[in-house]
């Protein structure tokens, strides 16, 4: 009587977990998110380039850099919300000198002896963006393209003027002349899955442009700089 009952038991037990299993697979079937939100580390750099300099400012290079954690939230099989919080530098090469006066704050040409001037920028950028995929996204492992465009809103930590002069490395703090907020456009065209046999690194990548609405800088004469951004950032 009791090897009955345990016998019932069991395939209670069992039907139970079966029907569990299929109700849940059925939920997943049917749900329009195609799996649960993501975190990536991410790693990003690139090439700068600034409008708006004035013609007498010689320009040379300019580079960008960015580390750290972005989450996608899926909202059905195509769209995702992205949000990412991230260190970024910015370095910009440009022939001039600070001119931090009580009654001016202005850049001129670097003067004679005075070599190697780079601005360096470093912010802490948190993002709001949308991504599209060009074909239903059902799982981590399915092959894909996408477009992702937003928003990045970005505090100054620190503005660095460095420059050499007599064979001595010498820097200059800008923070009193440099914008405490950036505001930034992206708009960014990535690859998920296996596109790229030879050069797997970037199959999990995004090539993109970021455009600031106004400059890292506010001293008079260098207040109309604009920075276009454009950075190759990859996701692990």
């Amino acid at each position: 009587m009791k090897k009955i009952k345990l016998s019932k038991a069991l395939l209670i037990i069992v039907i139970f977990n079966l029907s569990q299993t299929l109700k849940a697979q059925n939920i997943e079937l049917t749900s329009k998110k195609p799996y649960r939100s993501q975190t990536y580390f991410s790693f990003g750099a690139g090439v700068s380039f600034l409008r708006g300099v004035p013609n007498s400012f010689y320009q040379d290079g300019h580079s960008n850099v960015q580390i750290g954690l972005m989450k996608e939230m899926p909202i059905n099989k195509r769209v995702s919300f992205v949000t990412g919080l991230e260190l970024e530098r910015l370095i910009y090469d440009l022939d001039f000198f600070p001119i931090l006066d009580e009654n001016n704050q202005a850049f001129t040409q670097a003067p004679d002896g005075v070599k190697f001037t780079r601005v360096f920028q470093n912010s802490l950028n948190l993002s709001a963006q949308t991504r599209i995929y060009f074909k239903d996204n059902s799982s981590k492992e399915t092959s894909n393209i996408f477009l992702q465009t937003g928003l990045k809103g970005g505090y100054n930590l620190s503005t660095t003027f460095t420059y050499r002069e007599n064979d001595q490395n010498e820097s200059i703090n800008l923070s009193n002349v440099a914008s405490t907020f950036n505001l930034q456009a992206e708009l960014m065209l990535g690859f998920k899955g296996n596109y790229f046999k030879k050069l797997e690194i970037l199959n999990a990548s995004s090539f993109g442009v970021t455009y600031q609405f106004h400059s890292p800088l506010k001293a008079r004469n260098v207040e109309n700089i604009r920075p276009l951004n454009l950075t190759w950032r990859f996701l692990f």
